[in-house]
């Protein structure tokens, strides 16, 4: 088989710290922020030109943590419950024959800063220091087919949660927000709507989720997601 290397552009910096939450597509929780950091030898004003015109972009990167994953051929989409399997190429699992992966998502804005070029992102599904291998526009009329059918994700996926917040949780969110000038409570409603849990876990069960520079505490209860705390892990 004919082999290729690559090496990265750029690294993003995400709001996701580990892969336990990440939403499963782009775009359904529009507030996750991210960045790619372009690599010195692409960290120019000339390589971007024009692309601050675009209101979303492609996103090529490889899934850095699913490399030395076992190949598989069939997986069990999330969507159909965990339970049907279909064969990877009718997926978007991670673990692929080659981990790469494609996301498009909205360009946020574009700075250049002390010598690097950094490109905003928001609605993104990235792990922190996810490697990029490319940036394409995306292009409306090429890119959004409205005829395309697809066999199982058929439509955006529902909320399943509503998200409430115990008050020592409430205290530490305003007060995350204050400092890093994001709506942190909007995120972690976007976030905890869909039910990131995997597919068995233990009904009474306290999760555990790294977003930011913050280890934050929930758990279900009767279809609702309570928040207990968000602690500052510097």
């Amino acid at each position: 088989m004919t082999e290729f290397h690559f090496k990265s552009i750029g690294i993003i910096e995400s709001c996701f710290k580990q892969k336990f939450c990440i939403p499963r597509q782009p775009g359904i929780v529009p507030q996750a922020t991210a960045t790619i950091v372009l690599e010195p030898e692409f960290s120019s004003e000339e390589i971007v030109r024009g692309l601050d015109d675009c209101s979303h972009v492609w996103v090529i990167f490889v899934f850095h943590k699913s490399q030395n994953a076992k190949n598989k051929n069939t997986v069990r989409p999330p969507r159909l419950g965990g339970d049907k399997r279909l064969g990877i190429f009718a997926t978007r699992s991670n673990y692929r024959p080659n981990p790469i992966g494609q996301s498009v998502v909205k360009l946020a804005g574009i700075e250049l800063k002390n010598g690097q070029t950094l490109i905003k992102l928001s609605g993104g599904d990235f792990l922190d220091g996810t490697p990029v291998l490319d940036i394409k526009p995306y292009i409306p009329y090429v890119d959004s087919i409205a005829t395309a059918t697809t066999a199982f994700a058929t439509h955006p996926p529902e909320k399943v949660f509503s998200v409430k917040f115990e008050s020592q949780a409430r205290s530490q969110i305003d007060e995350a927000s204050r400092l890093s000038g994001e709506n942190i409570q909007s995120f972690i409603e976007q976030l905890l709507a869909y039910d990131p849990r995997p597919r068995h876990t233990q009904p009474d069960a306290i999760f555990s989720t790294k977003i930011y520079n913050y280890d934050l505490k929930w758990k279900i209860e009767n279809n609702v997601a309570t928040v207990i705390s968000l602690v500052c892990l510097k």
